[in-house]
Order: structure tokens, then C-alpha cells, then sequence
């Protein structure tokens, strides 16, 4: 098991990461304080009952982008209230990204912040969603309009929860992994391309390196931009413009990792074209998405995307890097190497329904 320690803006962040990371966590909850658990409703919920004894209280969520409602913050908030919960107190959230975004949005802004404890369940939510602070809702069909930025006090990435996910939802949390590695960990890219059997058999020694790689990546990235306003957090966006855009138009029936996995694809053939992106980044990225089980066009998706100018630039100009000065991405160099470009919208529209239409 290893432990890492962050300090993010103001927060100290404590990473517990491996096999019963669980366990060694809970003790870092004071005995007098009360927990107030929101979990995912087909999740056992006994291990989480068992290390933390001073629970008061459960909000029982089903998960999925339906949960990512103002609405449940405000049902979550109620409860809080109604059992007394104070700032000194500990929100629990076990389950996946999804849930771990309300329940850091609701800590967030009750009475201005409580602890928050991570416990992710799948792999995307252990390298990713539990990590950076980033919490929100949707709002009228676009992703994650409503947010906060709030720091949990923990994150417990224990690997025994890998053991029943489903390998769909495993190779879900791959996409995030493969986005690190090629924009910025080249070590992390020869780990997966030589490691890949160990990696989708759950081997625990390949699992728990490439969870702690990853969060190692993300958590350096947060440091030195913990508010996502100078072009460096972005990053993390890679694959996400084109992803976010697969969801929305697909009504969130394409799962995340699925999404992203092809949003990487497009935006490196845009890049690729654009003369940035060094020209095998494009062939490398392709087969190591193939290999681990994931879409890398649109046609694998099953679902009906539209792919006129005027669809694809009302939801590319919703995207938060979309701003006055254009359209600011993170852009693949060579792998492990990314810089931030600032595009002209219509150019950057009209650049990916050609791509679009080719595959």
C-alpha cells in the first residue's frame, strides 16, 4: 500500500492507495466526529460500516448523470441538517465519479465546506473523478454547468473494490490512464503498452502502480494550477471536448472512458493535420486504445451523432475552455509532451466535422 500527501490551495489532501488502503484510512477519522455516508445503492455498503463506527446517517444514491441533479444536493443538504451534521463533521462518498461529484459538491457549500472522504469504486473514479477537487452537477444537458472547487481531506483508492467491477466499466477507467500517459507520463505509456495483459487481467502489483502513476500525475497538475485559470489544468481535458461533446449529442448514452477514448482519437488527428502533434502519436494512440478494449470512431459507438457545423459549434461553445479569446485545448506534441493552444471556434468546428465524416 502506498500514501501520498498534497497540499492543494489551502487543503492537505491524504492518498491511501492498494489493497485494504481502507482499513489504514479510517483511523485518520477522530472518534468524537460524525460521518455522514452517501453511497451508491448496489454497493455493499459492510466494509464502509465496519471502519467507520461513528456513522449518523446514509443518503442512498443509484449513481449515473441522473444523480447529478440540484435537487439531490439539496435532498443530500436536508439530511445533513436534519442529523446535525457540523464543519467538524466527515461526508463519506463511496461510489463512483458520478456520486463522489455530488457529494463533494453538497460538502462544498454546506455551511461553506465539511471534510470530505473519497472512497471511489471504479477505476475512472479512482484516477480521476476522487482526484483535484473539481465537484458539479448538470444543468438543462450540459455536463457539470453547476460546480465548486473543494479538496477532500482523503482519498481511498483501495484495489479489493476492483475485484467485482465489471471489466466494461474497468476498461472504462483505462481511457483516463491512456490520457495521462500521452500527455504526460512517457514511463506510464511504456508501462501499458508492455504491461497490458497484467493490466487487464486486475494483476494487483500492475493496478496499483498505474492508480498511483496516475494520481501522482493528476495531483502535480493540480498543484500548480488548483483553479483551472492558467491553461495548465487543462490538460487534464484531453480527448474531453470532443468526449463531452459525444455524450451530450448522444444524451449521455456513451459511458465516459468510451467517449473520451474516441474524443482522443479526433482531436489528435485535428492536431496531426494541424502540423503539431508528431506524426506516429496518432498510429500509437490508435492501437493502444484498440488493446485495451476501447472505441476509437465514432461508428463503433452505436448512436446517431449529428455532424453538421451548426450542432457541433452549439456544444463546442458551451465547453468551458471556450471563451472570448477562442477555443484554448491541450494539445498533444509527441507522447508525454502537451501544450496549451488557443483556436478560432468555427475553424476548430468545421476542422473536426471533417474528421468526423471520414471515420
Amino acid at each position: 500500500m502506498k500514501i501520498l500527501s498534497k497540499i492543494l490551495c489551502c487543503q492537505e489532501t491524504k492518498v491511501f492507495i492498494g489493497k485494504n488502503a481502507l482499513e489504514n484510512a479510517a483511523s485518520e477519522i477522530p472518534e468524537k466526529a460524525k460521518v455522514f455516508l452517501i453511497r451508491q445503492d448496489v454497493l455493499d455498503p459492510t466494509p464502509i460500516r465496519s471502519a467507520f463506527k461513528n456513522i449518523v446517517a446514509e443518503f442512498v444514491l443509484k449513481g449515473g448523470e441522473e444523480s447529478k441533479d440540484i435537487e439531490i444536493v439539496l435532498k443530500i443538504a436536508e439530511k445533513m441538517h436534519s442529523v446535525g451534521i457540523q464543519r467538524s463533521d466527515y461526508v463519506v462518498a463511496f461510489g463512483g465519479g458520478t456520486l463522489l461529484d455530488v457529494a463533494g459538491f453538497v460538502s462544498s457549500i454546506y455551511l461553506r465546506g465539511v471534510n470530505l472522504v473519497n472512497i471511489p469504486t471504479t477505476l475512472l473514479s479512482m484516477v480521476d473523478a476522487a482526484i483535484g477537487g473539481k465537484n458539479a452537477v448538470n444543468f438543462r444537458g450540459i455536463k457539470n454547468v453547476l460546480g465548486t472547487f473543494y479538496q477532500p481531506s482523503i482519498i481511498i483508492a483501495d484495489t479489493l473494490f476492483l475485484n467485482t467491477l465489471p471489466q466494461a466499466e474497468f476498461v472504462n477507467g483505462l481511457a483516463e490512464v491512456i490520457k495521462y500517459a500521452f500527455t504526460l507520463d512517457y514511463e506510464l505509456y511504456n508501462f501499458l503498452k508492455r504491461n497490458f495483459e497484467n493490466v487487464l487481467s486486475r494483476d494487483e502489483e500492475a493496478l496499483e502502480y498505474l492508480i498511483e502513476r496516475s494520481i501522482l500525475n493528476k495531483l502535480s497538475v493540480v498543484e500548480k494550477d488548483v483553479f483551472d485559470v492558467k491553461d495548465v489544468r487543462i490538460v487534464l481535458n484531453f480527448g474531453h471536448t470532443v468526449g463531452h461533446m459525444i455524450e451530450s449529442l448522444s444524451n449521455f448514452s456513451v459511458s465516459h472512458g468510451k467517449a473520451v477514448a474516441v474524443g482522443m482519437v479526433y482531436e489528435l488527428m485535428i492536431s496531426t493535420e494541424m502540423g503539431i502533434t508528431k506524426d506516429y502519436v496518432l498510429k500509437e494512440a490508435i492501437e493502444m486504445i484498440k488493446v485495451y478494449g476501447l472505441p476509437t470512431s465514432i461508428r463503433e459507438l452505436n448512436v446517431d451523432i449529428p455532424k453538421n457545423l451548426e450542432t457541433l459549434k452549439a456544444v463546442i461553445s458551451k465547453d468551458k475552455k471556450a471563451g472570448w479569446r477562442g477555443l484554448t485545448l491541450p494539445v498533444v506534441v509527441d507522447i508525454g509532451v502537451w501544450k496549451p493552444l488557443t483556436v478560432n471556434i468555427d475553424s476548430y468546428v468545421e476542422a473536426l466535422a471533417n474528421a468526423l465524416n471520414r471515420c
